[in-house]
């Protein structure tokens, strides 16, 4: 069976349904009854973005796997405190020098167009991923061979120790796509992989998936397809909840009252996600440490929490819940989130004795941007001007990537695919610079990766984590969302990211 995975909770766009109506659970298994594989309803949900591409290699971002999820499997699943388990992978060992992976692979798996699922398969995808246009090239430069031992099993051979590359096989890095469509160059439009469903229509505000019966766990899956629409307003993504038109959505916190209300399903689920500003530490003011500190001391988080999200984002200066492998409990984080606009005033004063004017850049999806007009107030007290920039969430994607920005807010997904990685990539003064806040975390992040052990590797993530806030991080939580959700009453079936066994009324 597949489990609730990190990278499922990550996603902004994930859903989960429970049985029964009305009230407050903290998720559910519920069995689908009688219902033949394939033979359900179709299940209809909504989420806010429309997915840059159906290529792993160039998907761009966690929120895509609520699609990317339902087409493809990966060699290795993740639950969201960081725990392993297998999915197309059995098992992996890491060598004693840490750089040689192997890899046991599941046998009598086939892809979607009648391909077998081999090594083979796998060595295709991963050059596939390290080719230069994709984006998982950088997280994959670890990786100086990959081959077929034999039909089940595949050996990397990296540059560096690789504990971090089992992880790395939970992200996209991990969904092995078909040679076949690979060769035919066509994956980002007509994908085939070895999940469950397989692509039947794309227009601009929704993706339609068809229940594939050659799938390798099939006795697990109920409908017969799932539609998967876009609403980028949170009224109106619940809206066509209450009216029938999808079944289940992400809903904001304070919405929750409103659904059950209409005597809608609703529960919460705990995430490895964070509510955030990512600072850009090569701008020439944000750059320095004391700034970017005091960013830090203009926000009430506590105000945020409480009156945006009606106190379910528990304020953290970790991007990791307490359930996480990552969280340290010995950071005192105290300091790092107090609210102090007066020390912040001050520190701006000094830094930018003319002014420091900044734009925030945001996903145009409204609870994001409700949640910038109450950050470009808090950081007008201390001295900020900021003005908001609502675009299109595949832009924002390319111009962070490029450094084009001053402050973004954003989901962080700082454990998806691998804490290491995403440490790599976001405490960098610039994308691919080999500088970073600060010049012990390099060092950290190896030994990070000597090991899979998970409990050798926690205390490295913490460490990696006390650092940055120590220098003044650039990627600042405000808090720790909790996921909330809705369904159509009577739903059953549902975990979250997880269709296979839902039914629908």
């Amino acid at each position: 069976m597949r489990r609730s995975t990190i990278r499922a909770l990550a996603a902004s766009a994930v859903l989960a349904l429970v049985a029964g109506c009305g009230g407050t659970s903290t998720g559910a298994d519920s069995p689908a009854g009688d219902v033949k594989p394939g033979q359900g309803q179709v299940v209809r949900w909504g989420t806010s973005t429309i997915p840059t591409s159906l290529d792993p290699a160039t998907a761009g971002d966690a929120v895509q796997y609520v699609y990317l999820g339902l087409i493809y499997d990966s060699l290795v699943d993740a639950d969201y405190d960081g725990t392993l388990h297998p999915q197309l992978a059995t098992e992996w060992k890491l060598s004693e020098d840490g750089k040689t992976v192997d890899f046991t692979l599941r046998e009598g798996v086939t892809f979607q167009d009648g391909t077998p699922f081999t090594a083979d398969a796998v060595v295709a995808s991963i050059e596939h991923f390290k080719s230069p246009e994709s984006l998982l090239a950088g997280s994959l430069a670890l990786i100086e061979s990959v081959e077929a031992v034999d039909d089940l099993h595949v050996r990397f051979k990296t540059n560096r120790p690789a504990g971090d590359l089992p992880n790395l096989m939970a992200g996209f890095a991990g969904m092995i796509v078909s040679p076949k469509s690979l060769k035919a160059g066509n994956t980002s439009t007509k994908p085939v992989g070895a999940g469950p469903f397989t692509v039947s229509k794309v227009t601009d505000a929704k993706i339609t998936f068809e229940y594939w019966d050659g799938y390798w766990a099939a006795d697990e899956i109920v409908p017969r397809g799932v539609e998967v629409g876009v609403f980028t307003d949170d009224a109106a993504r619940l809206n066509a909840v209450k009216s029938g038109e999808i079944h289940a959505a992400i809903i904001r916190p304070n919405q929750l009252a409103e659904a059950e209300a209409a005597g809608l399903k609703t529960y919460e689920e705990p995430a490895a996600t964070a509510y955030g500003l990512a600072i850009n530490a090569d701008h020439p003011v944000l750059g320095k440490p004391e700034v970017r500190k005091a960013i830090s001391n203009a926000i009430d988080r506590e105000r945020i929490s409480k009156f945006l999200l009606d106190g379910k984002c528990t304020v953290s200066a970790q991007p990791y819940p307490k359930e996480h492998i990552a969280h340290d409990d010995s950071i005192d984080e105290a300091p790092y989130v107090a609210y102090d606009p007066d020390k912040a005033r001050a520190a701006i004063r000094q830094a930018a004795p003319n002014g420091l004017s900044v734009t925030i850049l945001t996903p145009n999806v409204s609870a994001y941007q409700r949640l910038s007009e109450v950050l470009q107030e808090q950081l007008g007290k201390v001295g900020i001007t900021a003005k908001i920039e609502a675009i299109d969430y595949a832009d924002l994607l390319a111009r962070k990537r490029a450094g084009d920005y001053d402050l973004i807010v954003t989901l962080f997904t700082a454990s998806a695919p691998d804490v290491s990685t995403w440490a790599e990539q976001n405490y960098a003064v610039k994308a691919g610079s080999g500088k970073f806040i600060d010049p012990r975390i390099p060092d950290l992040i190896t030994e990070s990766r000597r090991s899979a052990d998970p409990e050798t590797r926690a205390k490295a993530f913490g460490q990696i984590t006390r650092v940055a806030l120590e220098a003044g991080t650039n990627q600042v939580v405000v808090c720790l969302p909790s996921h909330t959700f809705t369904s159509v009453a009577g739903a059953t079936g549902f975990a979250v990211n997880d269709p296979r066994r839902m039914n629908v009324p």
